[in-house]
């Protein structure tokens, strides 16, 4: 008795090129779905301490209008030789400034300022 072999693929279709366009549409939806969330949704930003170090200099005070580019506050970071500048990425209103110069900072941890950004931009 001879068997014939018979294909044994489980495709449906040929191409699977349906299922690359839908999940192509799904994700332009999600990222353009953060995006407006966070330009037009969230007021305000905490900004909190890039590296841990210590705080050299705040250059801003509550309530001061900043632009893109004006400097925040620089940080002293262990091994590196020169404190680094931190500058605004958007322009805004500062809020709130948590730190203080000499204030010890721990990454990801430590509040330095809240920037209320401006609508339409992203933080």
């Amino acid at each position: 008795m001879s068997e014939t072999k018979k294909n044994t693929k489980m495709t449906v279709f040929k191409t699977d090129r349906h299922e690359d366009m839908a999940a192509m549409v799904f994700v332009a939806i999600v990222v353009v779905s953060i995006l407006v969330y966070m330009a037009y949704i969230i007021p305000s930003i905490a900004m909190k301490a890039p590296a841990s170090g210590k705080v050299v200099a705040i250059a801003v005070e509550p309530g001061a209008e900043v632009k893109k580019g004006d400097l925040l506050y620089s940080l002293e970071i262990k091994g590196k030789p020169e404190p680094k500048k931190y500058k605004a990425i958007t322009n805004g209103k500062i809020l709130s400034v948590s730190a203080k110069p000499e204030d010890k900072v721990k990454k990801g941890k430590t509040e330095i300022l809240v920037l209320e950004h401006e609508k339409g931009t992203l933080p």
